[in-house]
C-alpha cells in the first residue's frame, strides 16, 4: 500500500481564473467560491461507505502483515497500475520477492484523508515499514535491518460489490537498509522530490561517524523499474562529513530511484565494518513547451524566428 499528498495545480489555476474575473461577475464569482468551498465539506455524507473502506483498510494491512499474497492481491483490480507504470502482476512479483528478503517485513499506516465521489474513492495516507533480511551480509556478519516511509494515495473503485484498487500513486518515499556498524550511523540524505525532465538536481549525502572509522560513499540514480538493477558506480573516499553530486534525471519522463551507498571502514579504509544504503524517490515530470515542442526540441525558440522574421524585412 503506498499513499500521500499531491500538488493541487488545478485549483490554483482555478482561483487565478476566479481572481481574474469583472466587477460586473463578482457575484457569479462569489457563489462559484461557496461552491468550491463546498466541495470539501462532505464530512456528514458518505458515512457509511467511509466506515467500509476503512474497513478494508484495515483488513488489507493485516493481511499484507500476515503475508498472504493471495488475500492481498484479491483487493487489485485486473486493470490496477500505478504511477511508476507497474501492473498487477508486477506488484505481485515485487511483493513476493519483497517478503522473501525481509521475511519478518511490517507495515503500519495512518489515513489522512478518505475521498468518495461516485464509485471512486482516494486514500491519501502515510505508510511506514521496518524488516530484517533474512541473509548475514558476507563480510559483515549481521543482518540488515531495513527501515521505509512513504506518503501517496490510493485509487480506489466499487466493482459490482467490492472495492477493488485500480492505481495508486507514490509521492514521496525514503528507505534505509543498514548491516553491521552502519546500523547505529548518522545520516541524512536530502534531494529535491520532484525535478523537470533534462534538468540538473543536486544529491547530498551527510555523515556523522563515530572516531577512528572513516566511509567510502557513493551516490547514484536511474529510472524505477522492476526488477531493478544494480547501479554501476566507483566508491568515493569521504573526506569530510559530506558528499554532494550533480545529478542528471532521464530524459523519459520516467521516476528515478536516487541511491547513496556508504560502507563503513576502519582508519585504514581495508576492512569493511558495516554497509548500508539510503534510498529515495524522484519524481519526473515532463517539460513544458512555451511554444510547439518541434521548436523546442530543434533548439529554435519563438524569440529566434521572428529575429529572422524581422531580418527578412530588412
Amino acid at each position: 500500500m503506498y499513499f500521500s499528498h499531491r500538488t493541487r495545480l488545478c485549483s490554483a489555476i482555478l482561483l487565478a481564473t476566479i481572481v481574474s474575473l469583472t466587477v460586473i461577475e463578482a457575484a457569479l464569482a462569489a457563489e462559484s467560491l461557496e461552491a468550491v468551498g463546498n466541495l470539501g465539506s462532505e464530512s456528514s455524507k458518505h458515512s457509511a461507505e467511509r466506515r467500509e473502506i476503512e474497513k478494508l483498510l484495515n483488513q488489507i494491512e493485516s493481511e499484507w502483515n500476515a503475508h498472504n499474497l493471495e488475500a492481498v492481491m484479491t483487493h487489485y483490480a485486473d486493470d490496477y497500475v500505478n504511477n511508476d507504470g507497474l501492473n498487477k502482476e508486477s506488484v505481485e512479483k515485487l511483493t513476493k520477492d519483497f517478503w522473501a528478503t525481509y521475511p519478518n517485513a511490517r507495515s503500519t499506516s495512518i489515513t489522512r484523508e478518505i475521498r468518495i465521489e461516485g464509485p471512486f474513492v482516494t486514500v491519501e495516507s502515510k505508510d511506514r515499514a521496518s524488516g530484517t533480511t533474512v541473509k548475514e551480509m558476507p563480510g559483515i556478519g549481521t543482518k540488515g535491518e531495513l527501515s521505509s516511509i512513504a506518503e501517496g494515495q490510493l485509487y480506489m473503485k466499487k466493482i459490482g460489490n467490492h472495492w477493488r484498487i485500480i492505481g495508486d500513486r507514490i509521492d514521496y518515499e525514503k528507505v534505509r537498509v543498514a548491516f553491521g556498524l552502519a546500523r547505529e550511523l548518522q545520516a541524512e540524505f536530502s534531494a529535491p522530490e520532484q525535478v523537470q525532465t533534462g534538468s540538473e538536481y543536486s544529491a547530498r549525502l551527510d555523515l556523522e561517524l563515530p572516531a577512528g572509522l572513516t566511509a567510502v560513499c557513493s551516490i547514484t540514480n536511474q529510472p524505477l523499474e522492476y526488477p531493478q538493477h544494480q547501479p554501476d558506480d566507483k566508491w568515493r573516499p569521504m573526506d569530510g562529513s559530506t558528499l554532494e553530486r550533480l545529478m542528471a534525471p532521464n530524459t523519459g519522463n520516467r521516476n528515478e530511484l536516487l541511491m547513496a551507498t556508504v560502507g563503513v571502514t576502519n582508519a585504514a579504509r581495508n576492512s569493511l565494518m558495516g554497509l548500508a544504503f539510503l534510498t529515495r524517490r524522484i519524481n519526473v515530470i515532463p517539460k513544458m513547451y512555451s511554444s510547439s515542442p518541434a521548436k523546442e526540441q530543434s533548439g529554435e525558440s519563438e524569440e529566434s524566428a521572428e529575429g529572422d522574421q524581422d531580418g527578412d524585412k530588412e
